[in-house]
């Protein structure tokens, strides 16, 4: 089954929960016992196209190893932009980030908060720096107001207008107007 969002409106199917993965495996390239190159704190990259703010990415700590384009990040902050202005933020526990290609990976507590409220919260989540999407395979958790929607696997945009879950989609609606099924005042 799948549900695309285009901004509004979620389906009332229920609610229903999935188990996640430890955050504490890293899926990377980092072998045990490997020494980096290079170590950076308060480390900061910043995305810009024409002399405009795209996203800005930061982390605790940075670690570079020899012959490989991915660093290991450690608390990993990214505020998204468009035409400079911000819209959303993503923090995970642990990331990689592709120098050359600039796509992140992330990983542990992965949460999306957009500026008007909306929230994203899984275990993972990719983000593609060519076509600007999110995506993942794992169970997702995504709140809007009262409203909860729960599936596996999916595709956005980080500002979250659009949202496609994938498998096993699961949404409960809340009553936001304040009354009751019967109309009446709460």
């Amino acid at each position: 089954m799948r549900i695309m969002l285009l901004g509004a409106g979620l389906l009332p199917v229920g609610m229903g929960l999935a188990g996640c993965q430890s955050s504490d495996e890293p899926p990377a390239l980092v072998k045990h016992g490997e020494i980096p190159d290079q170590q950076f704190y308060d480390y900061r990259l910043i995305e810009s196209s024409g002399g405009v703010k795209r996203w800005v990415l930061q982390s605790d700590k940075m670690e570079k190893y020899a012959n490989r384009e991915d660093v290991e990040l450690y608390n990993v902050t990214m505020n998204f932009y468009r035409d400079g202005e911000y819209f959303s933020t993503l923090t995970s526990e642990r990331g990689q980030a592709n120098l050359t290609t600039r796509n992140l990976f992330a990983w542990g507590n992965v949460v999306v908060i957009t500026a008007d409220g909306r929230k994203l919260e899984t275990e993972e989540l990719h983000y593609d720096n060519i076509s600007g999407l999110i995506y993942n395979d794992v169970f997702d958790r995504f709140t809007r107001g009262e409203d909860v929607m729960t599936g596996i696997g999916l595709e956005a945009t980080p500002d979250l207008e659009y949202f496609e879950l994938k498998e096993q989609v699961q949404a409960e609606v809340g009553d936001e107007s304040g009354q009751d099924a019967m109309g009446m005042d709460k």
